[in-house]
């Protein structure tokens, strides 16, 4: 029977052991930075993509694909992801790559996407967990979603963008909070819009799929 100092010093040992194997598992079950995009985007389809339609599961998953890029972009001495600030970079750097479709898709499942966010982005098992901040309301994400389309907008025209045009396109986009989708479909559809010629085919297919949708389809 061992004493009460012995039974101290091996029970010691035996704490300090079974912490150094948890650290040692911690370690082995980390994944490489280039392997976190791979990794959300299978916890997206897992947890939600399977459950929705094959178009609004493409575009959020699109979407997130390059949500992801934006954020990773930063290293990984970046352990905070401001959601709004990588949104809006996002949404500009997606910009009239897709037809106005996209963001109407895409915003009626922002608020499901950013739940998975919040909750996914910080169990990443990364040696320094991420920390998600700055979440969006919904009516924060139809007024970044309004200010775009209205740059995308005025982009496809020769002149330059100016501020006064900006703002006057996107409050009439942006009425109560919410996106004015007959005011976007009215203007956008006129110009049609032209799938590049590099697109593979599931790209070609997702934005045809896009393109026939209408602005009855986004009345959320």
């Amino acid at each position: 029977m061992s004493r009460p100092g012995n039974y101290g010093k091996s029970s010691r040992l035996k704490q300090l052991r079974q912490l150094k194997r948890r650290k040692q598992q911690q370690a082995s079950r980390t994944i490489d930075w280039d392997q976190v995009e791979d990794f959300l985007l299978g916890r997206y389809h897992l947890v939600q993509g399977s459950k929705l339609p094959p178009l609004v599961d493409a575009t959020v998953q699109r979407f997130f694909s390059e949500w992801l890029q934006t954020a990773l972009a930063q290293g990984q001495q970046q352990v905070q992801w401001d959601v709004a600030a990588i949104t809006a970079t996002t949404l500009k750097r997606i910009g009239n790559q897709v037809p106005w479709q996209f963001y109407g898709v895409l915003l009626g499942q922002i608020m499901n996407w950013q739940r998975l966010l919040l909750r996914e982005g910080p169990v990443v098992p990364l040696s320094v967990s991420r920390q998600i901040v700055k979440p969006l309301t919904p009516t924060a994400y139809a007024g970044l979603v309004a200010d775009q389309l209205a740059i995308n907008l005025l982009t496809t025209m020769a002149t330059p963008v100016t501020p006064t045009q900006r703002e006057q396109l996107t409050a009439s986009f942006f009425v109560g909070g919410q996106v004015q989708w007959s005011a976007v479909g009215s203007l956008f559809s006129p110009l049609g819009f032209k799938i590049s010629a590099s697109a593979d085919d599931a790209t070609h297919q997702w934005l045809n799929e896009l393109l026939g949708l209408k602005v009855g389809d986004f009345h959320h």
